[in-house]
């Protein structure tokens, strides 16, 4: 495949479209398990199951990519991925028993982390990886704040069913650019040669690279999903938070087009050391009883620094990844990660006081930006390949 090719428009917009569809389903889910309880009558043990499977699913899809990644055309991963979602979806919304509604939302996310997948090996072929999944990402925050914007008025209209027939049509419209997907990795070997023997020389960094963003992942997600109750400690009103929340997710998309916006400048691997030490000074910053404006200030610049963060630790991994064989564990690694730190925070609270909350986040991030340390120097000295760019190297 060319470099032409991998870079193109189209390959670029059919892979940051497709790389929405996997945590959709993840971004209603505080509204989906309600509904679970209140119109299908299932239990709160129940519906918690049910919102565990849908990250599972993603969590295991990303896992069999390694199985797949290397040997199956993208495209058709992407198209069966897809077809598993739009299914699963459409199934589970005339779906009103327990068993029948487990297995049509297992279908459906492991249809989507399929293609999620697929999108997060096709953005880790360009040249300019921070870019592309800088893009993907902004596209993905976006799709995440009109989705939310519309679910409660689906649910009203058309009850639990209306989501999931919303999350199939999603499906549907991202397949429509599938075609402009590279159809395999240009690290591959040819056609008829075996594959090259994992170098542990490139493991290690990867492996790193992986780590890190999983315990990245879990100091940002053990950060964000009590950043409401930090709030309310604070004194501040549900409707202030809830606008603040807004404006932090808003900025996330800030975040996805930083890395367009620089260009390469700074490589990959700096950006996203001097993102990690903002984040744990603005996860430091909200500790207590803090005041409106640095609560607002701290939420809204997380909002933003997460995802710039995020773009370029896919794209380290991804440039580290010299066959084309490790990148699509990304999304499992921040699965793993979203797991992990909400679970640790909880084990540390104390009452109503969440100070430990911050404290962990900020501990997981630190860590993190050790591991991120080790695997830079997977990429050799610094110049303009090494640290800027997803070319082959010697």
């Amino acid at each position: 495949m060319s470099h032409g090719q991998r870079d193109s428009r189209g390959a670029l917009a059919a892979g940051a479209l497709l790389f929405s569809i996997g945590p959709a389903a993840l971004m209603v889910m505080p509204m989906i398990v309600g509904v679970y309880v209140d119109e299908l009558g299932f239990s709160g043990r129940q519906a918690g199951l049910l919102a565990s499977v849908d990250a599972t699913g993603m969590f295991v899809a990303s896992l069999l990519g390694m199985v797949w990644v290397r040997t199956l055309n993208w495209r058709l991963a992407a198209m069966l991925g897809l077809g598993g979602a739009v299914a699963g979806n459409l199934l589970a919304a005339g779906a009103h028993e327990f068993t029948l509604m487990l297995a049509c939302r297992a279908l459906a996310s492991l249809g989507a982390g399929t293609a999620f997948a697929a999108a997060t090996a096709s953005l880790a072929e360009q040249s300019k990886p921070e870019t592309a999944f800088g893009i993907g990402l902004a596209v993905e925050t976006l799709l995440t704040m009109v989705v939310m914007a519309l679910s409660a008025g689906i649910i009203e209209w058309q009850g639990i069913a209306g989501i999931f027939r919303m999350l199939a049509l999603l499906a549907f419209v991202v397949a429509l650019p599938v075609g402009w997907l590279p159809a395999r990795s240009a690290k591959t070997a040819p056609v008829g040669q075996p594959p090259p023997s994992p170098d542990p020389a490139t493991v290690a960094p990867v492996a790193a690279g992986l780590i890190g963003t999983m315990l990245f992942y879990a100091g940002v997600l053990g950060f964000w999903v009590y950043l409401e109750r930090i709030g309310q400690a604070a004194g501040h009103s549900n409707h202030l938070i809830g606008t603040i929340l807004a404006w932090s997710l808003a900025a996330g998309v800030l975040g996805g087009i930083g890395p367009a916006w620089l260009h390469g400048r700074g490589g990959i691997a700096r950006p996203n050391l001097l993102a990690i030490l903002l984040l744990m000074a603005t996860v430091l910053a909200a500790v207590g009883k803090v005041t409106l404006p640095v609560f607002a200030l701290s939420a809204i610049v997380f909002g933003a620094l997460w995802v710039f963060a995020t773009a370029y630790q896919a794209a380290l991994i991804a440039t580290l990844d010299r066959n084309g064989r490790y990148a699509v564990l990304i999304p499992a690694a921040q699965g793993a990660g979203a797991m992990i730190g909400p679970a640790a925070a909880a084990l540390l609270i104390q009452g109503d006081e969440y100070v430990a909350v911050n404290l962990i986040a900020a501990a997981f991030l630190a860590v993190s930006l050790l591991l991120f340390r080790v695997a830079q120097r997977g990429l050799g000295p610094p110049g303009p390949v090494a640290l800027s760019s997803n070319q082959p190297m010697e």
